[in-house]
């Protein structure tokens, strides 16, 4: 048992993109892309945990203990998500398509081992906290947004980062609704991102009060 940070990513319409390309040309992305994230990764004291398809499933605070966890995980996706933008454009070059990732990042106490079965086991971490870090990830879809965490990351990571409130959903698994965040930048962000999740805050609170008039309105 371990209090450690999962994160996960996902290409979006990944199934899309495949559709168009041949088998090797996808191959080619695919080892470029998973290259360089997980460089991003392995470079912030993270452990590339596996990878499903063009997903990356990562941990941090395990194997080697790490006190920066939750902000490491944060700082890498920040990374990511800054670096992937600049690799498109480079492999357009070679007439790859761009791409893009959703990430999500939880922080909680999870088995952590060797786990499979007799003739093949792996080291990786098991739990519900890895379920929410997986459904995280796909709630970006839905907001709209590129890494969403949730509250035990954004009070781990510290005040080193700047995060945007989004919603407080039930996810599967889960009793009790959960406050997810979105990663908007490390440090202060500017002046109209400021004014931006100013509105953004103020809307939440008219749509809690059942004024959704007002809140379309602010937004």
């Amino acid at each position: 048992q371990r209090y450690v940070t999962v994160f996960f990513s996902d290409i979006r319409n990944f199934t899309s993109i495949s559709e168009t390309m041949s088998s090797s040309r996808l191959a080619k992305l695919l080892n470029l892309y998973l290259t360089a994230m997980s460089d991003i990764i392995l470079n912030n004291n993270g452990m590339v945990d596996k990878y499903i398809g063009d997903a990356i499933m990562a941990i941090w605070n395990a194997p080697h203990e790490d006190r920066n966890h939750a902000a490491n995980s944060v700082r890498s996706a920040l990374a990511m998500k800054s670096a992937l933008k600049k690799l498109t454009e480079e492999w357009k070059q070679s007439g790859f398509p761009s791409i893009s990732a959703g990430m999500g990042i939880n922080t909680g106490d999870l088995n952590v081992g060797n786990f499979g079965s007799e003739q093949k086991f792996e080291y990786t971490v098991i739990g519900d906290e890895v379920n929410l870090a997986s459904r995280l990830e796909g709630l970006n879809k839905i907001y709209g947004t590129d890494i969403l965490v949730s509250e035990n990351t954004m009070k781990e990571a510290g005040d080193d980062f700047f995060f945007r409130y989004v919603d407080a959903v039930k996810v599967k698994g889960k009793e009790r609704k959960i406050r997810i965040f979105e990663t908007v930048c490390e440090g202060r962000p500017e002046h109209d991102i400021l004014e931006e999740v100013a509105a953004f805050e103020a809307a939440v609170q008219k749509k809690k009060k059942k004024d959704f008039v007002e809140a379309g309105r602010i937004i």
